[in-house]
């Protein structure tokens, strides 16, 4: 049961290394917003998040909403815009179908407004906790409620609210996740603790290998292959620290337990590249 699968870089931002990665350099490096293109054979151009848009400097113009963008500086070269990369595999927002919401901090969603025709699927508690929250208390955890479609409440569909059971081979060690499609292709597993559910995405690509799009249950590959947490000043801004820190073991497991699936954190330029270079030889058709 596969899919096609091509990865983009939808814009950067730049951060200390140190607070993401124990041991990490203390000086900003870049991380990579990454946004999955999947093609299913009935459900036709699929998104896993937007990465960053022109949405993103529209919602950070005033304050308090500006510290983000000074906290995270942000980069969106024209050819990475989502349009564009789109356009480059013949495809235009408004033939996007199904976009998977990983969570709802802005460099996941600044491009929901974008996608005219897409219906949107994601975790209940992730939206229900972002929407609860202060203005205040949302900014410190990555929320922009502006860049949100006003109809987006019309238009979405939540995995949870689908049949859980356990996930195939090689990703049991993650335990349960749901079918979205009911075909065996794409399932939803949940990735607590940077966000109070976030949805992971497993899946088998053309060349029918195993992967698992994780999001931000953590920013590096030595996250979970040497359990080298991020430092203290990143948990103010995770939703459950003990839930990341179990979500990172689950890594783990899977890593060892089945070293072929790719596992892939939306910010880890390291693990980006090496599954684009494996799998399209590292062209440049699958990043910008």
């Amino acid at each position: 049961m596969r899919v096609e699968l091509t990865l983009f870089d939808v814009g950067q931002c730049r951060h200390c290394e140190r607070v993401t990665l124990a041991g990490g350099r203390w000086g900003n490096v870049t991380f990579p917003s990454m946004v999955a293109l999947i093609v299913h054979p009935t459900e036709g151009a699929i998104l896993y998040d937007t990465g960053y848009a022109p949405h993103f400097m529209d919602a950070t113009a005033g304050f308090p909403e500006r510290l983000y963008r000074w906290a995270t500086p942000v980069d969106l070269p024209q050819a990475q815009r989502l349009e564009v990369q789109l356009a480059a595999h013949g495809l235009r927002p408004a033939d996007i179908r199904w976009c998977l919401v990983s969570h709802f901090h802005a460099d996941h969603i600044a491009g929901l407004r974008d996608l005219p025709n897409a219906r949107f699927i994601c975790m209940r508690e992730d939206l229900e906790s972002m929407r609860a929250m202060s203005r205040v208390r949302g900014l410190r955890n990555g929320w922009l409620p502006a860049l949100l479609p006003t109809d987006f409440d019309a238009r979405v569909r939540y995995a949870g609210d689908g049949v859980a059971r356990a996930l195939p081979a090689p990703w049991q060690s993650l335990g349960e996740g749901v079918d979205l499609f009911g075909d065996g292709r794409l399932f939803a597993v949940p990735m607590p603790g940077h966000a109070p559910r976030q949805l992971g995405l497993c899946l088998r690509d053309a060349q029918d290998r195993a992967v698992l799009l994780c999001a931000d249950a953590c920013w590096s590959h030595l996250t979970f292959r040497e359990r080298r947490l991020p430092t203290w000043p990143a948990r103010l801004v995770t939703h459950d620290w003990a839930a990341y820190v179990g979500t990172v073991e689950r890594l783990h497991t899977l890593a060892h337990a089945a070293p072929d699936v790719a596992i892939l954190p939306s910010h880890c330029r390291a693990s980006l590249d090496a599954y684009r270079a494996a799998t399209h030889g590292g062209s440049a058709c699958a990043s910008s």
